[in-house]
């Protein structure tokens, strides 16, 4: 079987996963790295033992020969571009999160690859850890019933010492506390709760905390939605706080509660007294380092052979986007917003 050729925009950390990803995968072949200078892209190249061409001009990468996926790993604000561009040319789409800055780009995004008719995902590559296949598994089997209130709520203090920093503050790039990171876990609400989100409304604050002030946007944010059944999440996202990563997850149901890697179930456990816990790997840390980027690009090339879309394509990610919108301009005008948006 011939190989599929990836083309890499971005030079950053993440970027590195995904090349890491794809130089794993037997089915693809790293083909092109495109950086905002040549020394940049050649030192990520070289970081990563890869050998390929070396581009600073994306137009020019996507008009190589040889092309059929193309990550996107650049900041949110140059995503509708870089995703669009590659789309329009014809090319796979592996974008990171988030997918865009404004309500406007991701529509843009989303309605050019529906147009050009390739396969995407976008970069909630939680949705391949380990925890998040097990409630997947726990939620098919009925071992909760019926999830009544979902929560899972976000705490990373990105300050100085992290790498995103330097953009992540800036509201026409890192755009809000949701949207910058805590996006991962409102998605997880959507993932695990699967429906329509009818409604939310949002609280915001500012800690203005010593490592924190350069923040443009609120760094602390408290999100509640209801979906169109009646059923509530509730999405705390907080990028200013002082304390190890956090990243917990509630599902209460009418039969049982999964809690982390722990569930208790009057359905599979009759006369349980307490927790069951389930040894895995957890998303408990702010690094990459146990987020699943291997299977995140696997799963994209799998939807390419066997030409079906992928669960978290753009067309799915934009309503995860969709909602982040919805939530921050409730949390600006300090009023409820219904969905989906105008």
């Amino acid at each position: 079987m011939t190989k599929l050729g990836v083309g890499i925009v971005g030079t950053g950390w993440v970027a590195g996963e995904h090349i890491r990803a794809f130089k794993n995968n037997p089915d693809t072949k790293i083909v092109a790295l495109c950086g905002l200078t040549e020394q940049l892209a050649k030192a990520k190249a070289a970081e990563c033992d890869i050998q390929c061409d070396i581009f600073t001009d994306f137009g020019k990468m996507l008009d190589q020969k040889g092309i059929d996926i193309v990550t996107v790993a650049t900041p949110p604000n140059l995503h509708r571009e870089h995703a669009t561009g590659a789309v329009q040319a014809g090319k796979h789409l592996l974008l990171e999160k988030a997918m865009a800055t404004t309500l406007e780009d991701a529509r843009a995004i989303r309605d050019a690859v529906a147009k050009a008719k390739v396969k995407s995902v976008v970069s909630f590559v939680l949705r391949w850890n380990p925890l998040f296949e097990i409630i997947k598994t726990q939620l098919a089997a009925n071992t909760i019933g019926n999830i009544i209130m979902g929560e899972v709520d976000y705490f990373h203090g990105i300050g100085p010492w992290y790498k995103q920093y330097e953009w992540n503050v800036k509201k026409d790039v890192g755009v809000s506390s949701l949207m910058s990171a805590g996006c991962h876990a409102l998605d997880a609400v959507r993932w695990f709760m699967g429906g329509e989100v009818a409604e939310v409304f949002q609280y915001a604050t500012f800690g203005k905390g010593p490592d924190f002030k350069e923040y443009e946007y609120p760094p602390t944010t408290c999100t509640v939605m209801k979906f169109k059944d009646g059923r509530l999440g509730k999405v705390t996202s907080c990028i200013e706080c002082v304390q190890p990563y956090v990243f917990s997850i509630n599902l209460v149901g009418t039969r049982g509660t999964i809690k982390n890697n722990t569930v208790y179930s009057k359905t599979t456990m009759p006369g349980q007294t307490s927790w069951a816990t389930i040894p895995t790997i957890l998303p408990d840390s702010g690094d990459v380092s146990h987020h699943p980027f291997t299977h995140e690009a696997a799963h994209l090339v799998e939807c390419i052979q066997e030409n079906k879309e992928s669960h978290c394509s753009v067309a799915d990610a934009y309503l995860s986007h969709e909602v982040c919108f919805a939530a921050d301009l409730s949390g600006q005008t300090g009023k409820p917003v219904t969905l989906p948006m105008a």
